[in-house]
């Protein structure tokens, strides 16, 4: 019986060779891009999962309420938090803490030098102090050396895989020196297997901590730049320890609440939940979004119920056909379950084929995939960590069962039910249920077009928003360049031998030093008041040391007062000349630049607690992308420091010989340290990386959407065809025109679309303002969000339509006529 089940399927399949093709190329295509989508949601859900401990470990970080009402979340915490809980705490097991390197230096260099005295030097910033648990907390196998000892001896450094083979080739690591900035002699004590991709810590190197020393302080309640983590032991609940954080606050910051009037509390992050869940400030790493993660999925989803409405709609519009034959099989003594078997056989003959040909179209696609958003994807289909086959085979059978049962639903059990002598004559075809089912699943598949391209219009109106609005400095042909890591107490002179040489170069019109760049998360943090008043007037800005050439170089607009000048060196025996921005001044109660102008501010916390007097107000400015508020920031000129870059300024013309030229001055400036530089618009854009991806795959996906759309409007343009043959050649008989038949057929799908246009235009303005409201700066709702979408498929629908119906409509009457 099976077998004639599937012989009949396979018939039915090859006697409607067009229809068919149809729906398994419609099939295919939305079941390829679920697969693709599968295995991005697949890789995104699985960071951190390769973790033995995954289920216990968890991240500390902190959140502070100022008395002004600024609130702030940060991932990185006090260096104590970690040792107080595994002190206090008898539910922590151990704890590990990591802090970035450029916290302490603003450049790193390691060099590694030969028997034959050859230096080899890379400067590496994916470099973290590790406590020695770590690498037992986590797990990252080593191929060299000990976990559990590795960190635990001062001037120890465990590497990678790949930076071992840059300094040493195939050779054993373990045992071997590297040099940090020729200062510090690092013994090797570990080679890790590179971090896996799926990882929100990336890193080539970690230093023990005991290689600072006790005098940085890295075990007291500052300095809340340090990510702690803690490993629970088995069977605690993590609420019995959050339960007991508002004590420790208490013990250990209770002074500083008081003081200031904050409200600071500790929090539990589950390591498995920070890359799709975690977005605060001092992240590692830039986070993926759950977010994103769903509309994929949502997305995903739409695009194959598209697929599958084309399957319904063009089996009910040939049902005049099927219901024949079921009404012939009934009169030779067919019974209902044998019809529905044959129906839901016809049904999964078409998905397996379609599952199949999605199979194929996924290989082809899943390395250009793969190119688009940055990742190996591939390693969901065979990574047990990050789903492996197992995972894509079960959601196959589950598509294929979906399908089957959704799509031959219709003809199963509708069909099969009518009388034999009924559905002979017709009657069925005649009836409004087959009709108003496939008006109304068109409707909604115009409705899930217009969201579809009116989502594509907002997310490309934004990106391009934000890649050229005006950011309130100049980052066109600024050539940053990392300052040396390699120094001494004559940097000073050298960083001015560089500048003075710098000012030789006809290609450079202006030069500056600074410790940040726009682009550029600032770390240096400090807390900021009127002078007098008391420390529960303080509220959090940022703070960044520059040159006086800073401002001129950026070409950032000075409000009010003056920019720096030689004179005015940061000090702590004397009041420090200081430049803010608008919003800082906003913060501090004035009304505008100019009041603003020799009033004095207090900074800081307790002895390091500092005065300063502003001599400057710059115009607001985007530190960072477009999706953050201004944020309040002042400006000092340091009395000494190593920097961190100096931006250059340069005319258009022949980069490569100014850039030739630059890296001699620089070689002559800081001998024995790498010249490595970038141009800051391209760093700048790297921070709309992800949402231009997501802009791409949104538009991929939303043409194939509508690809598979129009493959059922031809579908079912065909079938209108061929069961209005008759009628167009009475029409042409009695004088019809061309465009007036092309009208008659186009006006059924105009009036579909019309009605998904009322439907979808209201659902398609709400989600535009929820989406944008993730920005702080966002384009508005314009026309075009309303009107391309129904312009376009107006027009895709005409011509869908009218290249079928122009056929019968310029036929010889007489032809058709002659059918019957």
């Amino acid at each position: 019986m099976f077998r004639n089940y599937l012989t009949v399927a396979w018939r039915t399949l090859l006697r409607n060779r067009l229809f068919s093709a149809i729906n398994i190329a419609g099939l295919a295509i939305g079941l390829c891009v679920c697969g693709l989508i599968y295995c991005y949601i697949q890789f995104e859900r699985s960071y951190d999962t390769y973790n033995v401990n995954g289920d216990r470990l968890y991240r500390v970080t902190i959140s502070s309420q100022e008395s002004n009402g600024s609130f702030n979340q940060s991932a990185a915490n006090h260096p104590a938090v970690a040792p107080a809980m595994k002190a206090d705490f008898p539910e922590v097991e151990t704890f590990a803490r990591l802090a970035k390197t450029n916290f302490f230096v603003n450049s790193i260099t390691l060099s590694s030098q030969d028997k034959q005295g050859n230096l080899t030097s890379f400067n590496e910033e994916k470099m973290f102090l590790a406590d020695g648990p770590f690498l037992t907390m986590f797990s990252y196998p080593l191929v060299e050396g000990d976990a559990a000892s590795a960190l635990v001896e001062k001037n120890s450094v465990v590497i990678t895989e790949s930076l071992k083979k840059k300094f040493f080739g195939e050779e054993p690591g373990l045992g071997k020196q590297l040099s940090l900035n020729r200062e510090v002699n690092l013994t090797i004590t570990g080679v890790l297997k590179d971090i896996p991709e799926n990882s929100h810590l990336s890193f080539n190197a970690l230093v023990s901590f005991s290689s600072v020393g006790e005098n940085w302080g890295y075990d007291q309640w500052r300095w809340p730049e340090f990510y702690n983590y803690v490993l629970l032991k088995p069977g605690v609940d993590a609420k019995n320890v959050t339960d007991k954080f508002p004590g420790m606050v208490d013990k250990y910051l209770g002074d500083v609440v008081k003081e200031y009037k904050w409200d600071i509390k500790l929090h539990l992050q589950p390591i498995k939940s920070i890359h799709l869940t975690s977005n605060l400030s001092l992240e590692q790493d830039v986070n993926g979004s759950e977010r994103v993660v769903y509309f994929l999925g949502l997305l995903g989803i739409f695009i194959l119920v598209v697929a599958w409405i084309n399957y319904i709609n063009l089996s009910t519009a040939k049902s005049l056909e099927r219901s024949k034959e079921v009404g012939l099989r009934k009169v030779v003594g067919a019974n209902r379950t044998q019809l529905i078997i044959q129906f839901f056989f016809d049904a999964f003959l078409v998905n397996f084929l379609a599952l199949i040909t999605a199979a194929c179209f996924l290989m082809i696609t899943l390395p250009l995939f793969e190119q688009l958003v940055g990742k190996h994807l591939s390693t969901v289909l065979f990574d047990s960590h990050v789903g492996g086959s197992a995972g894509i085979w079960m959601l196959a059978v589950g598509i294929l069962i979906t399908g089957t049962l959704l799509v031959g639903s219709y003809p199963a059990l509708l069909l099969s039910s009518f009388n034999p002598a009924l559905v002979l004559k017709g009657k069925f075809y005649k009836s409004s249920s087959g009709q108003l089912l496939r008006k109304g699943l068109v409707t909604f598949q115009y409705a899930l077009s217009i969201f579809l391209i009116a989502g594509t219009i907002i997310m490309y109106r934004q990106m391009a928003f934000m890649q050229k609005q005006d950011l309130g400095y100049n980052k066109d042909q600024i050539l940053v360049i990392k300052s040396p890591a390699v120094f001494d107490s004559t940097l000073a002179n050298h960083v001015t031998f560089f500048k003075n040489e710098l000012e030789r170069v006809s290609a450079v019109k202006n030069s500056a030093a600074s410790d940040g760049i726009p682009g550029r998360v600032l770390l240096a943090r400090n807390g900021i008041r009127k002078q007098g008043l008391t420390h529960d007037a303080d509220f959090n800005c940022f703070q960044q040391s520059v040159d006086k050439d800073f401002f001129d170089t950026y070409q950032m607009k000075l409000l009010s007062g003056r920019s720096f000048s030689e004179k005015d060196i940061f000090s702590y025996d004397h009041e420090a000349p200081l430049i803010v921005n608008e919003s800082l001044i906003h913060q501090l109660g004035f009304q505008n630049p100019e009041e603003a102008i020799h009033q004095k501010v207090s900074f800081g916390m307790g002895p390091r607690e500092q005065h300063g007097e502003i001599v400057g107000v710059i115009k607001d400015y985007h530190q960072v992308s477009l999706k953050s508020k201004y944020e309040p920031m002042m400006f000092l000129v340091p009395e000494f420091t190593a920097w961190g870059y100096f931006s250059v300024n340069l005319e258009a013309g022949n980069m490569r010989a100014s850039i030739d030229e630059i890296r001699g001055i620089y070689d002559k400036a800081f001998p024995n340290n790498a010249f490595e530089y970038f141009f800051l618009d391209e760093f700048f854009n790297r921070q709309y990386a992800a949402d231009v991806q997501l802009g791409s795959i949104f538009g991929i996906f939303t043409g194939l959407a509508i690809v598979i759309a129009c493959l059922g409007l031809l579908g079912l343009s065909i079938f209108a065809v061929i069961h209005r043959t008759k009628e167009v050649g009475i029409r042409k008989v009695l004088g019809a025109s061309v465009l007036t038949i092309l009208s008659l057929f186009s006006a059924d799908f105009l009036k579909l679309l019309a009605v998904a246009y009322v439907v979808a235009t209201p659902l398609v303005y709400i989600a535009a303002q929820k989406w944008l409201s993730a920005f702080a700066f966002h384009v508005t709702p314009g026309w075009e969000l309303f009107v391309v979408p129904l312009m376009f498929l107006t027009f895709i629908s005409l011509s869908t339509v009218g290249l079928i119906c122009f056929r019968a409509a310029t036929a010889n009457p007489t032809s058709s006529l002659r059918q019957e």
